[in-house]
């Protein structure tokens, strides 16, 4: 798929998105029908199914083209520092997700609106740290359920949420990437037995 293609799905599936979220902040999940979705983005219904499942993974931006294939093959080809590497990956989805400070708050209030969304959104959190505690196990070759995997994916999560909250205060001008980071580093020197502490 070359870039030009790349880009113009991206558009269409954040189209979608838009429309969807600012009918479900208008009127709820149910009251609204994906042929409206459509006329107001401007494509069929068959484009639509091509792109969601359901208006819930629309509202959501859970396209079925969502594409990280790559970021994923160089995190399982990379040898360096395997916290680092998932640091570079979730940066990785997030720049490709192209989310930004409007796209968070339509979702916000897509969702004041429709709160059952709340339990998708973490149903589908649930799901992606499982399937990269699963990349983290085939990479590092640990068995099924080794909790090395687990606590990896699940220190880069905190830090990545750590990391959203900062990127969505008012007046922030840094980068999702450069805000984890930080982090990062903020946890290591605390977690290394050479930091001095502070009486």
């Amino acid at each position: 798929m070359n870039s030009a293609t790349t880009r113009r799905m991206a558009a269409t599936a954040a189209r979608i998105t838009t429309v969807a979220r600012q009918l479900t902040a208008e009127r709820g999940l149910t009251g609204f029908t994906v042929e409206e979705v459509c006329e107001r983005a401007g494509i069929s219904r068959r484009t639509f199914f091509n792109y969601f499942a359901t208006k819930d993974d629309a509202v959501l931006g859970r396209s079925a083209h969502r594409d990280d294939h790559d970021l994923v093959e160089g995190f399982l080809a990379a040898g360096g520092d395997l916290v680092d590497d998932l640091v570079r990956l979730t940066a990785g989805r997030w720049v490709r997700a192209d989310i930004t400070v409007e796209k968070c708050r339509e979702v916000q209030a897509a969702v004041e609106r429709e709160p059952r969304l709340l339990a998708r959104f973490f149903e589908q959190l649930l799901r992606d740290e499982q399937s990269d505690v699963e990349l983290v196990e085939r990479r590092e070759g640990l068995p099924a359920g080794d909790l090395r995997a687990a606590a990896a994916v699940q220190i880069v999560g905190a830090l990545a949420g750590a990391s959203v909250r900062e990127f969505l205060r008012e007046g922030n001008t840094t980068s999702f990437g450069d805000l984890l980071t930080r982090r990062l580093a903020a946890a290591r020197a605390l977690l290394s037995p050479d930091t001095e502490r502070t009486p």
